[in-house]
């Protein structure tokens, strides 16, 4: 039992100590902290958008906060679509406990009750190295899903845009228009132009605001639209008629990524085929005939 306490007190206090020297190096000057909220960030929503944490968020964000990181992860929270200013911190505390919290829950008692020190200890690295890698997955998950949204939506979108910009409308009022309607069916690419058109209300450059909608979604077809877009309103070229030809485009290589998809489901299916489904007809078509084979042979014999 002394063992466990002075394992969880030094835990406590290595935890303390890189809270603080984490807290040490990040620490921002009130300039730094004025020039950030008047110049904002684009992977970080509006100012009303930002939700307070309760006592575990601010818990998980600050083991994130002592572990660091946070830049390298901020760009990766954004792409998933979590946008409040401490959802790096939150995300690097909550793969903290869920990786180093079941290893302590291995490790403490195994080490009190004189277990084998190595086997614990690998124990334990294995818990931790689970929950380190689901954390990660499942973040790397929720990008993909949210990538494959936004470009699934995107051709509709600049249909949409089309018919805006062909009845008179201006380009940033077209996307405010589509923002507004999209937003109603809970669209994510609707949010996101919502999101421009509040940027470019608030005084940011149409380019600007275009740019920050591509850095912080991550989709490479949404990427080459905001270049289109910038470049073909630099040269004076017809909105219109871009965006409908790079419509038709991204419609194109939706129907291609569909048909590839198609091609690879005979490859996928063959395991799970071969695996569950060819061995139970197998035992459907040759179960009874195996079953009467002693019977067949007995009657043979005894002729």
């Amino acid at each position: 039992m002394p063992i466990a306490l002075i394992a969880v007190a030094t835990f406590l206090v290595v935890t303390s100590v890189v809270l603080s020297f984490g807290y040490a190096l990040k620490g921002e000057s009130a300039v730094t902290q004025r020039v950030r909220l008047l110049v904002g960030d684009p992977t970080r929503p509006a100012p009303q958008a930002v939700k307070r944490s309760g006592p575990l968020g601010r818990m998980l964000a600050a083991i994130g906060n002592g572990l660091g990181g946070e830049r390298s992860m901020s760009h990766r929270m954004s792409v998933a679509g979590f946008r409040a200013p401490n959802s790096a911190s939150l995300f690097l505390g909550a793969r903290t406990l869920v990786s180093v919290g079941p290893a302590l829950l291995v490790l403490v008692p195994a080490v009190s009750s004189g277990a084998p020190l190595e086997r614990a200890l690998m124990t334990a690295g294995l818990y931790w190295a689970g929950g380190h890698v689901l954390a990660n997955r499942w973040l790397k998950r929720r990008i993909h899903r949210r990538v494959g949204e936004i470009t699934r939506a995107l051709p509709d979108a600049l249909d949409l845009m089309v018919v805006c910009l062909e009845a008179g409308l201006g380009l940033n009022a077209t996307i405010a228009r589509v923002g507004e309607e999209r937003s109603t069916i809970a669209d994510i690419l609707g949010d996101e132009f919502a999101q421009v058109a509040v940027e470019m209300r608030n005084g940011r450059t149409r380019a600007e605001a275009l740019r920050a909608l591509s850095q912080r979604n991550g989709s490479d077809d949404l990427k080459a639209l905001v270049g289109l877009v910038v470049q073909s309103d630099r040269l004076g070229a017809s909105m219109a008629k871009t965006l409908r030809t790079h419509a038709d485009l991204l419609r194109t290589k939706r129907r291609q990524r569909a048909e590839e998809a198609a091609r690879k489901l005979p490859i996928k299916i063959l395991l799970p085929l071969a695996l569950f489904i060819l061995p139970a007809l197998f035992i459907v078509a040759v179960g009874p005939a195996v079953i009467n084979i002693p019977e067949v042979i007995g009657t043979i014999t005894r002729r």
